[in-house]
């Protein structure tokens, strides 16, 4: 009596899936837009809060897909002045440290006036990215 050819055994595959978009979606659309053409459509999908192709995708299919990209909707300009604002402040914690390095003293509302100054730089960097102050 024969005994049955024993099934072969699957190799697993040398890499898993992560199901990136690369993955999921093989087929690109090329579509040719002036310099003005391409501000207006990137100006719009920042308003959406998307990226370019998922811009695209909402555009020609009326939804941006499952993994669409959310571009977080930031004004650069008001950004750049919070970020100044809390450089300064990391400034004058600085000069603070090296004067209690060397022995010297400061007065407590200057560390006070530091701190508050750190946590509104903070909360207008939170507030231009579209974060909550968890302060």
């Amino acid at each position: 009596m024969s005994m049955p050819a024993a099934s072969p055994q699957p190799t697993p595959p040398l890499y898993r899936s992560s199901g990136s978009q690369k993955r999921q979606r093989q087929h690109t659309v090329q579509v040719v837009l002036n310099d003005e053409e391409l501000a207006a459509v990137a100006q719009k999908a920042q308003a959406c809060g998307l990226s370019l192709s998922s811009f695209g995708r909402a555009s020609m299919l009326g939804d941006p897909g499952p993994r669409a990209q959310r571009a977080p909707h930031v004004n650069a300009v008001e950004l750049a002045k919070a970020t100044a604002a809390l450089n300064k402040v990391g400034s004058l914690l600085n000069q603070m440290a090296h004067v209690l390095n060397a022995g010297g003293s400061i007065v407590a509302h200057e560390c006070f006036a530091a701190l508050a100054e750190t946590r509104a730089a903070l909360a207008r960097i939170l507030e231009i990215v579209g974060r909550k102050n968890r302060l």
